[in-house]
């Protein structure tokens, strides 16, 4: 299969069932093929074809979710871009995705003006909301029955930070995305009487990966722009919403709220969590106001964002053993693929030893575009190495505890610390820069820079604050900056980041 038939058959089947919600806009499984066919007809007019790029900046709504598919439905690929993002970061991917259209939301349109001189040799550039972007319906039924392309053919792009720093685009092909959906939604259950509340940035593989799952099976998909725990648990009520994904601060933000407790949730079965470190306590006071069943995710965007899974059996309020050495663990591999913890020769380890982790499957990545050798070095002999270091305990559960690369996730969103590094270090008082994780309660971990200044400049940590907000997207910025008249360093005369983070945790236990 490959994507566009989600929605011919979605359409065949149940054509009256509602697809998406969107404030008060619902649109019907039949009503949102025919509106992708006419989207998918215009982008045919501005010359987009089978194996081009096409990147949207756009936030969670309809239009994007009908752009994604028509752009699908000519074997094209969808290039992410983030609202978050600023210009040094999309200009880095429009450049380097070589895209031959690019598709903004109106309300966005600031953001484009300040990249357009760099626009000039993309032949289009259109809001969405622009007459060009919904072709005829005589038009659409001329592209209903395009030739069917190989599987294997690229639908998305997702951009995510190297071992270096710099951007790389994981290929996504047509099979990655439907097999990834089909194991999740048949591990997990779903079905079409489901109704999923999708908070997590549809431009971002948490968003639509999870987008598809529901798709699959015919279910109906809710669309939150933004997250706010009042509309979200006033929607969750009003729409008896049974799935919902978030991430650990969106439930710290929910238990925090002070009517939480008066909102109905009873048809609320399960809740979808992962991507960050989160506390025993917050887990805890999780199944205790949720009621439901919770799962937890871990993968990669190179994975499509499926490795493993920890079920709801594995979510307990036991305080002994083994209850809550599983809720430290990432869970054990998911359906349709083999996750296994590896050494530096490609074998597996023994039970409690630490390796890496590595897996394989057809929800594996197709490499980076352009780039051979980075894919080169992730994908061997049809195994993704993934860079998370991890010990399996005695009963198959994978505990994740450490990182090869220097990297963390912050909100379920892969950080490079060499690229946060390189921007802080550009700043003019800056002699040298580091970047390291501090856990944190609600976000799992965050970036803290650290940095020695030239001879002659004073500590200004707001300054530098300010630097970064102008040069990276929020996520990435540092919560904080800290200084030091030198770096620890060992013999060869590298930055001993271990001995920096731990002074970093120590100062804010």
């Amino acid at each position: 299969m490959i994507i566009r038939d989600i929605l011919e058959h979605n359409a065949r089947i149940h054509p009256n069932k509602i697809a998406l919600c969107a404030k008060k806009e619902e649109v019907t499984y039949l009503e949102l093929r025919n509106r992708v066919l006419r989207r998918a007809a215009a982008l045919q007019n501005l010359g987009i074809t089978l194996g081009d790029r096409v990147a949207i900046l756009a936030n969670n709504t309809i239009e994007f979710v009908e752009l994604f598919f028509a752009t699908a439905h000519l074997g094209a690929s969808i290039v992410q871009l983030h609202p978050s993002f600023v210009s040094r970061e999309m200009n880095t991917i429009i450049q380097n995705a070589g895209v031959r259209g690019l598709i903004y939301e109106e309300s966005l349109s600031d953001k484009i003006e300040e990249i357009r001189p760099s626009l000039a040799d993309i032949p289009g550039v259109l809001c969405m909301n622009d007459p060009r972007m919904i072709a005829s319906e005589v038009e659409a039924d001329q592209i209903k029955n395009l030739p069917r392309f190989d599987d294997r053919t690229i639908a998305f792009i997702a951009y995510t930070s190297g071992p270096t720093g710099r951007l790389r685009g994981a290929m996504l092909s047509n099979r990655n995305l439907m097999t990834a959906s089909v194991y999740s939604a048949m591990e997990l259950g779903f079905s079409r009487k489901d109704v999923f509340l999708s908070c997590a940035t549809l431009p971002y593989l948490g968003g639509l990966g999870r987008l598809l799952r529901f798709f699959h099976v015919g279910a109906t998909v809710i669309l939150q722009k933004e997250f706010d725990p009042v509309e979200l648990l006033r929607t969750i009520e009003r729409r008896s919403v049974t799935h919902a994904v978030l991430t650990p601060s969106m439930m710290a933000r929910i238990l925090d709220t002070p009517d939480a407790r008066h909102f109905n949730l009873a048809t609320l079965r399960m809740v979808l969590y992962g991507g960050a470190w989160i506390s025993v306590d917050l887990m805890r006071r999780a199944i205790s106001f949720f009621r439901c069943s919770l799962v937890q995710s871990y993968a990669h965007v190179e994975t499509t964002g499926i490795l493993t899974f920890l079920h709801e059996e594995d979510h307990s309020m036991n305080e002994g053993a083994p209850y809550m050495k599983k809720l430290m663990s990432v869970g054990k591999e998911a359906l349709g693929l083999e996750v296994r913890v590896v050494d530096e020769d490609g074998n597996e380890v023994p039970a409690g030893m630490v390796g890496e982790v590595a897996a394989r499957g057809m929800s594996i990545f197709e490499g980076y575009l352009h780039d051979p050798e980075a894919t080169a070095k992730v994908l061997r002999d049809n195994w993704f190495y993934s860079g998370d270091l991890a010990a399996v305990d005695e009963d198959g559960y994978i505990h994740i505890v450490d990182r090869k690369h220097d990297s963390l996730l912050v909100e379920s969103v892969n950080v490079s610390l060499k690229e946060v590094e390189s921007i802080v270090a550009e700043h003019p008082a800056v002699k040298e820069a580091a970047v390291v994780g501090r856990p944190d309660f609600t976000m799992g971990e965050v970036p803290v820079a650290v940095v020695v200044l030239k001879d002659g400049f004073e500590e200004n940590p707001e300054d530098i604050l300010e630097h970064c907000r102008r040069n990276m997207a929020p996520f990435k910025v540092p919560r904080s900056v800290e200084f030091l008249s030198a770096f620890p360093k060992n013999a060869q005369g590298k930055v001993t980041k271990a001995t920096i983070r731990d002074r970093i945790t120590s100062r804010n236990r």
